[in-house]
């Protein structure tokens, strides 16, 4: 009976090592392991090489061999407030291709804008021994995130964010001159009753919105009545029941700026409920750029600013904080990327007559 020779065949991926890599690339092993980490300073041919002859052989890295040896899981942690909301959608897939490329696992945790939930993911994140952080925090006056953030040494970059600006490196849109165009826009079309509709001064956007409106009018000269703002959420339904308040005043406002782009839809329900037409009766001006700004009827002037460049920036930032610890180098200052805003003006507003 003839003998089969169990070693005929192609070596199982399980039992190929490193060295056999190497062997087959005509490189070493250290720079077998650089290619694997998408160290940038391989080059370009030796890289193909090397990828080339894992490709061959079958050769598969251990993920968890690696993190031992190099106390790197290859992994970023990111914590966003609502990933219903479209702006942070596109925010989460911008960090994702960036980290990507890096050969890094993109972990995605949804505190729905609860401080207590925060307070549960960020432990839950550090324990799972992630390299980095992308962080939205719900509370920036909550003392327990401040607290929190300060005391970790995992790197960490926040996104729309300004928590402990002296420490803490940081990716935000200028919400402030998104605003002050709004407002000037519609000052120079004759408004001058302009009701804000937006969120709360415990996170940066609501600050900075309501800075830019007061900001505008300061600069034009004009004065806002107080009695036009709304600054309390940012959801659709407080949308809702904030433009019919200000819709029933006996001076109500004959625009109205949205501070956040879920509001629009809030917007747009109590505007068919009391029968009013945009832009007829009241313009709008929405902050956000979405798909129901776009085809709404009439399509909605909004603020925009490019959400998945500044989900890039957040994880470029990142990486080099990253690279900056392992490599043993001291802590720099914290870096602030500010990304600009513009209007794009649609058919939501009109000339006031």
């Amino acid at each position: 009976m003839p003998k089969i020779d169990s070693t005929r065949g192609p070596k199982q991926a399980s039992t190929v090592t490193m060295r056999e890599v190497a062997k087959e690339a005509d490189v070493s092993i250290g720079t077998v392991s650089r290619v694997v980490n998408k160290h940038p300073a391989v080059k370009p041919y030796i890289r193909q090489r090397v990828e080339a002859a894992i490709a061959k052989i079958g050769w598969q890295p251990n993920a968890v061999a690696q993190s031992m040896r190099t106390a790197s899981t290859k992994m970023i942690g990111c914590i966003l407030p609502d990933m219903s909301n479209p702006l942070f959608v596109a925010v989460a897939k911008g960090a994702e291709a960036a980290l990507r490329k890096h050969g890094y696992a993109f972990i995605l945790s949804n505190s729905g804008g609860d401080p207590d939930r925060d307070l549960e993911l960020f432990p839950l994140l550090m324990q799972r021994r992630v390299d980095g952080l992308l962080y939205c925090p719900s509370d920036e006056y909550d003392e327990r995130i401040w607290e929190m953030v300060r005391t970790s040494r995992t790197p960490t970059v926040l996104i729309e964010r300004e928590l402990l600006p002296e420490t803490c490196d940081y990716v935000v849109s200028n919400q402030a001159d998104g605003i002050k165009q709004a407002v000037e826009y519609l000052l120079s079309i004759g408004h001058v009753r302009i009701g804000l509709v937006a969120g709360q001064s415990k996170i940066r956007p609501g600050r900075e919105r309501y800075r830019g409106f007061v900001e505008a009018f300061k600069n034009a000269g004009v004065q806002f009545d107080p009695e036009l703002l709304r600054l309390e959420e940012m959801t659709a339904e407080y949308a809702y029941h904030a433009v019919q308040s200000l819709m029933q005043i006996s001076n109500p406002p004959t625009a109205i700026i949205m501070g956040g782009n879920l509001m629009l839809a809030g917007t747009l329900r109590a505007c068919a409920y009391r029968g009013l037409q945009i832009p007829r009766d009241v313009s709008i001006i929405a902050v956000g750029d979405t798909d129901l700004a776009e085809l709404a009827s009439p399509p909605i002037t909004t603020v925009r600013w490019n959400l998945e460049a500044m989900g890039r920036d957040a994880a470029e930032l990142l990486i080099t904080r990253i690279r900056a610890q392992a490599d043993g180098q001291p802590r720099t200052e914290p870096k602030h990327i500010v990304v600009p805003t513009e209007i794009v003006l649609r058919r939501s507003c009109a000339v006031l007559r």
